[in-house]
C-alpha cells in the first residue's frame, strides 16, 4: 500500500467532506443575508419633506398666533418676553390642540442675508404644552427680517408652519411682521 493510496479518504470520507462544505456553504448564505439585512438597517431612509403651510398672518410680538389645522387640531405660538432682540436667548412655547399634533422643532434663516439662528427641538411639558429656547445672531445691519419655521407633525406627517419678525440691532429692540 502506497503512502498516496492511504491518504485519499474513501467513500465515508468523501461524504463527511461534501457535508461540512454543504454546511459551510449555508453559513457563508446566512452571513451574507444578516449582512445584507443589516446594511437595509443601517442606512437612514429619507424623509418625505414637510408640507409647508400658508405663513402667519399675526404679528407674534404684540399676539399668540394659532394655526388650524387641516383635517382638525390647532397649534398656538407665543413669545413669554417680548420683543425678541440679537444675541439674546428667548424661549418660544406651544400649545396643540388634538389628537396625534405633536410640536417638534425650530429652525431660523434671515431673509435679507444668509445667516441662520439656533436651531431649538420643542420640549413637551405638560399635555399639549411644548417649549423650545433659540436664539438669533446678531447682524451688521440695523434691521434684519427672519423666517422661523416651526416644524410640527400630525398623525405621522410633518408639516412646517412659516413665521416672519423683523429684529432691530442697534436698540436690542425688535419688531415682528
Amino acid at each position: 500500500m502506497s503512502i498516496a493510496a492511504a491518504s485519499l479518504p474513501g467513500p465515508a470520507g468523501r461524504h463527511a467532506l461534501s457535508l461540512r462544505a454543504g454546511h459551510d456553504l449555508i453559513g457563508l448564505l446566512l452571513t451574507l443575508l444578516a449582512l445584507v439585512v443589516a446594511g437595509k438597517l443601517a442606512i437612514p431612509r429619507e424623509l418625505p419633506p414637510p408640507i409647508e403651510l400658508p405663513p402667519a398672518a399675526c404679528d407674534l410680538q404684540r399676539q399668540d398666533c394659532r394655526l388650524a389645522l387641516p383635517g382638525g387640531g390647532a397649534i398656538e405660538l407665543r413669545l413669554p418676553e417680548r420683543p425678541v432682540a440679537p444675541n439674546r436667548a428667548f424661549v418660544v412655547e406651544g400649545r396643540s390642540e388634538g389628537k396625534g399634533v405633536r410640536l417638534l422643532s425650530l429652525s431660523l434663516q434671515g431673509v435679507e442675508l444668509g445667516m441662520d439662528g439656533t436651531p431649538a427641538t420643542f420640549v413637551p411639558e405638560a399635555e399639549g404644552a411644548y417649549r423650545a429656547r433659540t436664539g438669533i445672531p446678531l447682524c451688521t445691519v440695523s434691521r434684519m427680517t427672519w423666517r422661523m419655521r416651526v416644524r410640527l407633525g400630525v398623525d405621522g406627517q410633518s408639516y412646517e408652519w412659516p413665521l416672519l419678525f423683523r429684529t432691530e440691532g442697534g436698540s436690542g429692540q425688535s419688531r415682528m411682521s
